[in-house]
């Protein structure tokens, strides 16, 4: 293994992966690149929000005129283990050997309050119990909140289990941050099938609350991605899971793509996870099948065009870890181990002639993905680095390196521009300088930065890929109609082969389209895109290519 893999390999726990998928077009190196892909809006792709209320502690004040005066000599504090003494004196330090109002004391103590607050304390407070400030002297307590009870509610079956464990990290950190309470609620929301309505309420004077959380569950979900085009044969990814139903938390998930079209297309994929902590560590299972032809032609550099038949098995071990949970942002970071067994047959057209190859890849990633959601702005980051193994077993007859390197970086942000009016700006780069196998080349085309190509237009060892939208979004309020959102799109992609002999691509299209979406169960858009540059290598020419995507949560 190289030397950076294993620098790699150190960072692979400091950045898991999300719990909302990202958008294809950000990570294209799998095979499920060519499987029907929803076109979703992107606010779609926000970090998903636990319902959490949080009522403010409400400090007890002295019941003493705020205008009577008093002079003060000194200052007593009750409670408190965050700051030290010496901060607390600062803060009165003003109004000693003064004559003041009770009010300017209040004002003070309420100053404390406050920056328990702003540190993120949010169940701490001071305030100033009933006293007759005798000789001026003056007690002030400081209230450190914490939770000292979990009150759940509602059937989710032995899943309960996990989130007690949940509830138990609330319970042993005293005092309690507004950072923990939201790491912790949103894990809880987070396990598979499970939503959470949580609330917290002013608790005693000595600092201890009540969270209360009503959780549901949705034993069995599905899911149905359907994709047709003038240039296409219809497709449906159907998915379905079981969630969450042991107190493992767990998740089982089986895919298969129907049906098999022109293309002979076959894909079956099973899932498991499960979470291993009380800190969002899960373990990763996984396994894929998938063959078919490829829709476009591979165009080499002295003008021969190549057909393409893939068959590949994918096998991947890893964990992937939640290092930041908040409302309006995520972070999280993976690694796997992964096993390709990939044979790929080439006829070339209008020769009888014909090739093999064949490998068997074992590589490990490590990837992490950032979401950052602002009123009017989001914004995400993800990043991988891809390291293959040239031993347990790996194999090849092509002329490829089994111990490639590859790096992938790409991200989105969109912008609230005016009125209804939306920016989108995405781009992906990715890079090696190996020979890389097909299952790890990147892949441009249709809604991976070449909207007006087939999906497989064009792969490469590296190569980038750049688009902006503009949309414009309708919201009619019906309960089966809540967006309507007309759209225009230009995309542009590069790609190279570092030693093959494929002509290099050069990609860039048009496209506008409408999607329609009732914010919850199901997405429809129709797209209309040219191509550019390049012409398509399914049909030969700069037709337009007409898309109608369909998904519905089942």
């Amino acid at each position: 293994m190289r030397p950076l893999a294993a620098a790699v390999l150190s960072l692979c726990w400091a950045s898991g992966l999300s719990a909302e998928p990202l958008p294809r077009f950000l990570n294209n190196t799998e095979v499920e690149r060519n499987l029907p892909t929803p076109n979703l809006p992107v606010d779609d792709f926000r970090p998903r929000a636990p319902d959490l209320r949080i009522e403010s502690p409400m400090p007890q004040l002295q019941p003493v005129e705020l205008n009577s005066r008093i002079r003060l000599h000194k200052v007593r504090f009750e409670g408190g283990t965050i700051y030290p003494l010496s901060d607390l004196r600062d803060n009165y330090q003003h109004l000693v050997n003064r004559d003041i109002s009770v009010a300017e004391l209040v004002e003070a103590t309420q100053r404390l309050t406050r920056r328990y607050q702003q540190d993120g304390y949010l169940l701490s407070y001071a305030y100033l119990p009933s006293q007759d400030f005798a000789d001026g002297r003056v007690l002030v307590v400081l209230v450190e909140g914490y939770i000292r009870d979990v009150e759940l509610h509602g059937d989710i079956g032995p899943a309960s289990a996990y989130l007690d464990t949940l509830a138990s990290k609330l319970k042993a950190e005293r005092p309690l941050t507004r950072q923990s309470l939201e790491r912790y609620i949103a894990l809880m929301d987070r396990v598979p099938g499970v939503t959470v309505q949580a609330q917290v309420q002013p608790g005693t004077l000595d600092g201890a609350n009540t969270l209360s959380a009503q959780a549901a569950r949705k034993p069995i979900s599905a899911r149905l991605d359907l994709s047709d085009g003038n240039r296409e044969d219809l497709q449906a990814l159907l998915s379905a899971s079981s969630n969450a139903q042991t107190s493992l938390a767990e998740q089982v998930s089986f895919s298969a793509l129907m049906p098999p079209g022109d293309r002979h297309e076959h894909y079956y994929r099973l899932d498991y996870a499960q979470y291993v902590d009380g800190e969002g560590t899960e373990l990763n299972l996984s396994t894929s099948r998938y063959r078919g032809d490829s829709g476009a032609r591979v165009r080499l550099n002295n003008g021969t065009d190549l057909k393409q038949h893939r068959k590949s098995e994918r096998y991947s071990i890893g964990l992937s870890q939640t290092l930041m949970a908040a409302p309006n942002e995520w972070l999280g970071v993976a690694g796997r181990l992964y096993v390709t067994n990939d044979e790929t047959d080439y006829q070339t057209i209008g020769v009888p002639l014909s090739a093999s190859t064949h490998t068997d890849l074992r590589a490990v990633a490590f990837e992490g993905d950032w979401r950052q959601s602002e009123v009017g702005q989001l914004r995400i980051l993800s990043a991988g680095a891809y390291q293959g193994m040239d031993y347990l077993g790996a194999d090849t007859d092509g002329d490829i390196d089994l111990d490639f390197l590859h790096l992938r970086v790409s991200g989105l942000q969109s912008n609230q521009l005016f009125g209804q009016w939306q920016g989108v700006a995405s781009a992906l780069l990715h890079w090696s300088n190996d020979s890389l196998p097909d299952s790890e080349r990147v892949v441009f085309g249709g809604h991976t930065f070449g909207r007006g190509y087939p999906g497989d237009q064009t792969s490469g060892d590296k190569g980038w890929g750049v688009a902006y939208e503009l949309n414009y979004s309708i919201r009619p309020g019906g309960d089966w109609l809540k967006l309507v959102q007309p759209y225009v799109v230009v995309d542009a992609a590069r790609s190279w082969f570092n030693e093959l002999e494929i002509r290099d691509s050069r990609l860039s299209s048009a496209a506008f389209g409408v999607r329609v979406s009732d914010a919850r169960f199901y997405n429809l858009s129709l797209e209309a895109a040219k191509p550019m540059s390049d012409i398509a290598l399914d049909s030969l020419d700069r037709q337009p290519r007409f898309t109608l995507s369909f998904s519905i949560q089942l």
